[in-house]
């Protein structure tokens, strides 16, 4: 084992402003290079702690009382380091032993397995040939008093700018203790950059215990599926039943059930690094992951089959947003029912206003589509206006039973700072569902439509009206394939609203526009 130890304690605190860390003097001689070429032919997937042939080494600023030393390849720092100093652990792999690397891309994960004791707060900089970098605070990454797996995707590594190193051109690690008072311990026993971070995960008790004691209706029971997940944004299923899930952070977690007991127990990090990712969607054609958010819609696609995507093709940037973006997405049924087209060619999805009672553009406050093969804003068509922030859709076959048709449901979140209520609507062509002027059910059937079309019913103001499935599972009772709403919660209200899966037994309503649909909800999940 290759341990590091680092002992900092606090000295004098500077006003000044953060100096620059001048660069490592860490350098890795030609004979070394040449005899670690064939040895070290790929950054990735090697453990680079206690090579022969990688040396770490040590400096630090004039006014730090420091030693570095190195037996059996386990380097030790002592330092006191405050608001005016800093003191540095280096691994450099030299010009010439980086040439003889496979260049790193931007989708690895550089894994450090490591403990630290009191307050120490290192940053992680990976540094370039021109002596480029960017600090990476390892404490927000999970470095913890305990032994922990340390993971830093390589692609969330930016500057306040957006900018990202060049991965191409990393010739060192570097952890540095800099301009802060801290003091105490660090230990690193493992370093290495994985080219696909891949884990077991198990079901935690936590888990357990909350399936346990959520309250369904009779018949019902909920079974923990998958663990590990945090700010949960979409889910997707490819036809392999691997499961893909989104996170607010921007990670796309995929996860396999490798002995088909029907609990997913590995999973690896597909993609990362977009500041926020609100819809995911797995393409059955070609096995592209199509990820939306903050304005963007990108196509992104495993190149080399090792389970990380590679490419990323931004087909649309740009909507406006702000309090709301660009949420779910969904494949059109096959033939579309709206406009007939055979195949499943067209996304589906909401984009939200930009403020609270003020739409944005002429895309937000909308449903829109966008086909396959688009490119741009102007590929965009409106299906419906007046939808303040949709963030889920879902199509259902309605009814269960007799004649069937592909009927588009979504869920509609209200404004923060009044009592208008959530809306569950059904989404009909070039519909408008009255946002900013027309909230909750409009006076009369007889005049829905014109101007404005109401929902399928008004869901509890605040409530957070969020994800939506529409069951057809023959083992179901007929009662029970119906449409489902779960409400998040919550948000800027006070009171406690929301935390529950509602159950929406829907009826027909002839309108003035034609045939809808309106809903009683019943709760069928409790205690979330």
């Amino acid at each position: 084992m290759c341990s590091f130890i680092a002992l900092c304690a606090a000295c004098g605190r500077s006003g000044n402003a953060v100096p620059e860390t001048p660069p490592s003097t860490a350098t890795t001689s030609n004979s070394v290079a040449n005899s670690a070429s064939s040895l070290l032919d790929h950054l990735a997937d090697v453990e680079l702690l206690g090579r022969a042939d990688l040396t770490g080494r040590c400096d630090h600023s004039a006014d730090v009382q420091f030693t570095c030393e190195h037996e059996a390849t386990q380097p030790l720092l002592a330092a006191e380091v405050g608001a005016s100093s800093y003191a540095r652990w280096s691994l450099a792999f030299g010009d010439q032993l980086a040439a003889a690397f496979t260049p790193l891309t931007g989708t690895e994960t550089l894994y450090l397995h490591m403990r630290r004791t009191g307050n120490l707060m290192p940053n992680l900089y990976l540094v370039e040939r021109d002596g480029d970098r960017i600090a990476v605070r390892l404490n927000a990454f999970g470095l913890r008093d305990e032994w922990s797996d340390v993971h830093v995707p390589l692609a969330e590594i930016a500057d306040g700018d957006g900018n990202r190193p060049d991965f191409a051109n990393i010739v060192e690690v570097q952890v540095v203790f800099e301009w802060a008072d801290m003091a105490g311990e660090l230990e690193i026993d493992s370093l290495r950059f994985e080219s696909v971070w891949r884990e077991p995960v198990t079901i935690g008790d936590s888990s357990l215990a909350l399936a346990q004691a959520l309250q369904l209706d009779n018949g019902f029971a909920a079974t923990p599926i998958a663990d590990g997940l945090s700010a949960i944004t979409q889910i997707q299923f490819t036809p392999d039943q691997d499961m893909l899930v989104s996170l607010q952070t921007g990670r796309i977690w995929w996860y396999s059930d490798s002995d088909g007991d029907g609990v997913y127990d590995e999973r690896h990090l597909y993609a990362t690094g977009l500041p926020e990712v609100v819809g995911l969607l797995y393409d059955a054609a070609d096995g592209a992951v199509w990820l939306g958010g903050r304005g963007q819609l990108v196509r992104t696609f495993d190149d080399d089959q090792n389970g990380v995507a590679d490419s990323y093709d931004v087909r649309i940037d740009g909507l406006p947003w702000g309090r709301h973006q660009n949420n779910t997405l969904v494949w059109n049924p096959d033939p579309d029912p709206f406009t007939g087209e055979r195949g499943a060619h067209w996304i589906y999805f909401g984009l939200g206003s930009t403020e609270d009672l003020d739409v944005g553009g002429p895309y937000n406050a909308a449903i829109l589509r966008f086909p396959r093969d688009g490119q741009g804003q102007d590929a965009l068509e409106i299906v419906s206006k007046g939808n303040r922030n949709p963030y889920a859709l879902v199509w259902g076959a309605v009814p269960v039973n007799g004649e069937t048709t592909w009927q588009l449901f979504a869920s509609e979140n209200g404004p923060d700072f009044n009592d208008a209520p959530d809306e569950v609507n059904h989404i009909r062509w070039q519909h408008d569902y009255g946002f900013p002027v027309q909230f909750g059910p409009v006076a009369e059937d007889a005049v829905d439509g014109e101007p404005y079309s109401g929902p399928v019913y008004p869901v509890t103001a605040h409530a957070s009206a969020s994800g939506l499935a529409y069951v057809t599972n023959p083992a179901w009772p007929a009662a029970y394939r119906t449409l489902y709403v779960s409400l998040f919660g919550q948000v800027f209200s006070e009171e406690i609203v929301g935390h529950t899966v509602e159950r929406v037994a829907l009826t027909t309503e002839e309108t003035a526009t034609g045939q809808t649909y309106r809903g009683e909800p019943s709760t069928f999940i409790a205690g979330l």
